[in-house]
């Protein structure tokens, strides 16, 4: 393991370190970002892939990192076990193939001046959800999580547009607070743990001191990660900043973004608190209703969507609802759903967003009423939006058949019958917004007018990641034992 005890630090690493030079680098050869940016990224993504030689879904498959040599948990701690490192490798892929996509998309959209800043801001929010998912100490996660915000903030108010500078101030002003709540819940734990590890809070909350604190610690915990992961009701920021952002920076923001914070529930729960914890069953009931009301508001507000955009972002909240909903239940099955939902999601929102992107970026169309007869000239596109869009519905072989089969199993595993029906309300839900579109754009003749002209689709540079995207969501279906078996065994170990 000698030849891999680095790698955790180098994926964190390497692209901060990037982000930090690119001024630099821009000053003397600007031309040289974009390729220096994807290097950087793509180093991550091989380190990730080549780590799952190593790190196993046992108790002890963990690879961990210390810090200035400092042992936890008195120093900083990196701990890749196997969801750890599952969730990393779709931060890498869905980010490579999101800043590969901006080459072109952000010179049409942006001033020449401003592209190294968005390159660097791009590496920044990467570098930081990875280091937030593979951190094994919560105050680190704190850290992680604030450079996340700050760079998420920049990059949907990037063009400077005056409804950006909006979207993005309303999404500062919901995400303020909630960072203030993640720090008063770490203030709490650490009050009456004195720790910041997670492996060695865990076992200190273990043994039920201080029940009180520790409950009120896990709702501030929940709450602050909840807006971050646009939980339904704390999902107001959203709309408006997915669907005013650049596309691929939407793409990061619905893909990437509330996935970690939803992962970070995950982790808060069962790597912190413990599955078995009376604070934690209790949280988790109420999260659970939230959760399903979350999954029913966002299908049924996608559905009354006229804007592209903002029709996939409302999806969005219903599909976070999804994974917040499995978590709740914390059986088996259900977890093991919600953690490859977490997959399904990141492969095809971010591939509805770069589909939008690429509409945009040829006809400057956004209502959902302008892609009538959109397969004619962007036939490309089309299908890629279609196959991802039948992943999002749940239909077989794709992968999001194969979370919502867990999460559906799971639900009646556990006696809650009525989520089980809340997962196929959703599903129905998606059903009526995806296949509009699809009608839309392959059986419906386009009005006069709107697609005259030679066929045009987007350029390889925009269609080579929308259809790496959209081919993942059906060969993580189709091939979904080569990890789905692992992945329940390191659920197993979490519960």
């Amino acid at each position: 393991m000698g030849a891999y005890r680095h790698f955790p630090i180098l994926i964190i690493a390497v692209p901060l370190v990037t982000a930090v030079l690119m001024p630099a680098l821009s000053y003397r050869a600007r031309r040289a970002c974009m390729p220096v940016a994807a290097a950087a990224l793509a180093s991550s993504t091989v380190l990730t892939l080549l780590l799952y030689r190593v790190v196993k879904p046992a108790a002890d498959g963990y690879l961990s990192y210390h810090l200035g040599g400092w042992e936890p948990p008195w120093g900083i701690e990196i701990r890749v076990d196997f969801t750890g490192l599952f969730m990393l490798t779709i931060v890498c892929c869905v980010s490579l193939a999101a800043l590969v996509y901006s080459r072109r998309y952000v010179e049409h959209e942006l001033e020449e001046g401003k592209l190294f800043a968005y390159y660097s801001l791009f590496l920044l929010l990467s570098a930081s959800m990875l280091g937030f998912t593979a951190t094994g100490d919560i105050f680190n996660m704190f850290v992680f999580m604030e450079i996340l915000a700050l760079s998420s903030y920049a990059l949907v108010a990037v063009t400077g547009r005056r409804d950006a500078v909006r979207a993005a101030f309303k999404y500062l002003l919901m995400g303020a607070p909630s960072s203030i709540m993640v720090l008063f819940a770490i203030a709490l734990l650490y009050s009456v743990t004195g720790s910041l590890n997670m492996a060695d809070l865990k076992g200190i909350v273990a043994q039920g001191a201080y029940s009180r604190v520790l409950f009120a610690s896990l709702v501030f915990f929940v709450m602050g990660f909840g807006v971050k992961a646009a939980l339904f009701p704390l999902h107001g920021w959203l709309p408006d900043a997915h669907s005013i952002a650049p596309s691929p920076i939407s793409a990061m923001l619905s893909g990437l973004v509330v996935e970690v914070a939803a992962f970070a529930i995950l982790r808060v729960f069962f790597s912190v608190f413990g599955a078995g914890a009376s604070a934690v069953s209790g949280t988790a009931e109420a999260l659970g209703v939230i959760a399903a009301a979350g999954v029913l508001y966002g299908g049924v507000m996608a559905v009354m969507q006229k804007d592209f955009k903002m029709m996939v972002a409302y999806s969005t909240i219903s599909h976070i609802g999804y994974i917040i909903l499995g978590i709740s239940i914390m059986n088996e099955q259900a977890v093991t759903g919600a953690l490859y939902h977490l997959l399904d999601h990141g492969l095809a929102k971010g591939c509805f967003f770069l589909c939008a992107g690429a509409v945009i970026y040829r006809r400057g169309y956004r209502r959902i009423d302008q892609l009538k007869g959109a397969a004619r000239q962007m036939p490309w596109t089309c299908a890629a939006f279609s196959l991802a869009a039948m992943s999002v519905i749940g239909i077989p072989p794709t992968a999001g058949f194969i979370s919502k089969w867990y999460l559906i199993w799971g639900s009646v595993a556990g006696g809650r019958y009525l989520y089980a029906a809340v997962y196929l309300t959703g599903s129905i839900l998606a059903a009526v917004y995806c296949l509009r579109l699809i009608y839309y754009m392959f059986f419906v003749a386009p009005p006069e007018g709107s697609w005259e002209g030679e066929g045009k689709d987007a350029p390889p540079s925009m269609l080579i990641p929308i259809w790496v995207l959209s081919l993942g969501t059906l060969v993580m279906g189709v091939f979904s034992f080569v990890i789905i078996n692992r992945l329940q065994e390191a659920v197993g170990w979490l519960l």
